[in-house]
């Protein structure tokens, strides 16, 4: 009897260890799955610039026709270039918002706009696929132009360092003070925020648990920020005011009852004329 009984837990045991690695090897699979369709998206998206584009016979530059200023005929190059294919994205999902680029990490992904009640991006991808690779994402508690205070944007902490991953690097010193920028683009503008904030904080909502409504509360939330002691890296000469936009990348840490947040403050907010051809 004992050596039946002993035979049927070896076999329930054996039926578990092969479900738990079954598990892991389509966790794995998602993850790769997933991977392959977001670089598959970037090389899409990010439309050739004229360098990378087959070379043309070289054009005089074009003399203004009557009437039109000099100063008109010479406008796009007053703005900034976006090189990021919004019609294109937008055919994929209406949801994509903006772009995301980190400087110094793979951080290169679209942002998609959630005011779901149930976190839909959180589990899937930018197509409306399942995956527990996510996307990259923003809550309807913002607004999706980035004009906000305080625009926070999630992403996973995917082990292999993709989606936000990534962020886990500013907890080093020198890569803070090596990688200092985040660049957004929208549609119609490119947002280029400094790094000024790396840290570990607790679980709350950034958005919905502070009063960004008034001076004082922002100012209270920017204060806040400096108080963070805990696997926290600062910069003391970047001045942040109640009048300043920041941004928040959040992400997971292995401890769920916390978040690893990077935030910059915008220094320039150009309109951004795609380069695609007309």
């Amino acid at each position: 009897m004992k050596k039946k009984i002993y035979r049927v837990i070896s076999i329930v045991s054996l039926v578990v260890m092969a479900g738990a690695i079954l598990s892991l090897l389509y966790t794995f699979y998602l993850y790769q799955k997933s991977n392959k369709e977001y670089l598959a998206l970037s090389r899409a998206a990010h439309i050739r610039t004229q360098s990378e584009q087959a070379p043309e016979p070289a054009q005089e530059k074009a003399e203004p026709q009557q009437g039109e200023e000099p100063e008109q005929a010479e406008a796009a190059e007053l703005h900034a270039v976006n090189p990021i294919d919004f019609a294109y994205l937008k055919s994929v999902n209406q949801d994509i918002v903006g772009w995301v680029e980190v400087e110094g990490t793979p951080i290169d992904y679209p942002v998609l706009f959630d005011d779901s009640n149930f976190v839909y991006y959180l589990n899937h991808n930018h197509a409306g696929a399942y995956t527990p690779y996510g996307a990259v994402f923003m809550l309807g508690y913002n607004t999706p132009d980035f004009s906000d205070f305080n625009t926070v944007i999630y992403g996973h902490n995917i082990v292999d360092g993709s989606m936000f991953g990534a962020l886990h690097d500013f907890e080093d010193q020198e890569f803070f003070d090596k990688n200092k920028l985040i660049l957004v683009y929208t549609p119609e503008r490119r947002l280029v925020y400094q790094i000024f904030a790396a840290y570990r904080t607790d679980n709350l909502d950034q958005v919905q648990n502070f009063d960004f409504e008034t001076p004082e509360g922002r100012q209270e939330y920017i204060d806040r920020i400096y108080t963070h002691d805990v696997r926290a890296i600062l910069d003391p000469e970047i001045t942040v005011t109640p009048d300043d936009r920041i941004i928040t990348l959040s992400t997971c840490i292995a401890n769920y009852a916390y978040r690893y947040l990077v935030q910059g403050v915008l220094i320039s907010d150009e309109e951004a004329l795609s380069i695609a051809a007309p």
